[in-house]
C-alpha cells in the first residue's frame, strides 16, 4: 500500500483469470470519512470488471457483495479473458 498502512486484501479470480483486486477500507477511508460504512474497495478491475464507469469505484459492504457484483458482470455476457 502506498500509504504504508496494513490492509486486508482479496484477489477475485474467474476461470483462473484475475478479474478484481479488493482491499478492506475503514469508514474514515471511504467517502473522505463522511460516514459511509467500512467495506471492500475495488482497487483494480480487469476483464469484465475493468471498464467501471465511475469517478469513484464501488465500495462493497462485504466480500460476498463484491463476488455478486463480479458474477453479475460475468452473467451480463462480459468475458473474463
Amino acid at each position: 500500500m502506498i500509504d504504508g498502512g496494513a490492509h486486508d486484501g482479496q484477489l477475485v479470480l474467474s476461470d483462473g483469470h484475475l478479474v478484481a483486486v479488493l482491499s478492506r477500507v475503514t469508514s474514515q477511508e471511504t467517502a473522505g470519512g463522511r460516514g459511509q460504512a467500512e467495506g471492500w474497495f475495488l482497487e483494480a478491475g480487469f476483464g469484465p470488471c475493468g471498464p467501471v464507469m465511475s469517478v469513484s469505484p464501488p465500495v462493497f459492504v462485504d466480500v460476498e457483495e463484491a463476488i455478486m457484483w463480479v458474477r453479475n458482470r460475468l452473467d451480463a455476457g462480459l468475458s473474463a479473458h
